[in-house]
């Protein structure tokens, strides 16, 4: 049974990091036992760099708790899901991963339901937040960067709440595979598959144009 483990949320904050670069960031959001969930994100969660952060297609960050443990090895690190965010994640999740969350996935969880709509893109801030400086590029090349939703009906989440998927659209189209799609390993029939899905995020279908552009 998949369920949420922790909730976090942040407010916009400076934070000066170990190599000292100065960001204003809501990265290393705090957890809290529940919280209301609007068309736009959680109550009480801010967003820094709206460019490339929030809106209705990014509106929550989920991350799987077997991808910490995973990138706990990949990167060397002991980071606890548990504690201060350490990739900017408001959920983390049993049971669901990149392997079997796909795009267009609808899941309810207690009376709010959101709709899957792209993996999550990392940045450079993971390293800085990390003080790894392969935090970003392993986050990417592993796949295991969790996945953004939209808020389809708005409520409250609480800790423990059983998440429950009500459809699957594109059974073809996980977070796993759609990551893949912008590296080297995709193909034009593969892109252009993702880029018929209508509920794909448009962000993410112009980063798969672009990597389609590279295709002869």
């Amino acid at each position: 049974m998949a369920q949420i483990l922790v909730i976090k949320i942040g407010k916009v904050q400076t934070l000066t990091f170990a190599d000292g670069s100065i960001y204003e960031t809501a990265i290393r959001k705090q957890p809290v036992s529940q919280v209301v969930i609007h068309e736009l994100g959680a109550e009480g969660n801010e967003v820094a760099l709206t460019k490339h952060h929030g809106g209705v297609d990014k509106a929550l960050l989920f991350m799987a708790d077997r991808s910490f443990t995973q990138l706990n090895q990949l990167l060397a690190e002991n980071f606890s899901y548990d504690n201060t965010a350490i990739y900017g994640e408001n959920f983390v999740v049993s049971d669901l991963n990149e392997d079997n969350v796909c795009v267009g996935d609808r899941f309810q969880i207690g009376d709010v339901v959101l709709e899957v709509s792209q993996p999550r893109k990392p940045c450079e801030r993971l390293s800085k937040n990390t003080n790894n400086e392969g935090t970003q590029r392993t986050v990417f090349n592993s796949g295991l960067t969790g996945w953004y939703v939209r808020v389809i009906q708005t409520g409250t989440i609480r800790q423990g709440d059983e998440v429950v998927l009500l459809n699957r659209p594109y059974p073809a189209l996980t977070i796993r595979h759609l990551n893949r799609l912008l590296s080297t390993q995709s193909d034009r029939q593969s892109l252009e598959q993702a880029l018929a899905c209508d509920v794909l995020a448009a962000a993410f279908k112009r980063s798969l144009q672009s990597q389609l552009a590279k295709i002869k």
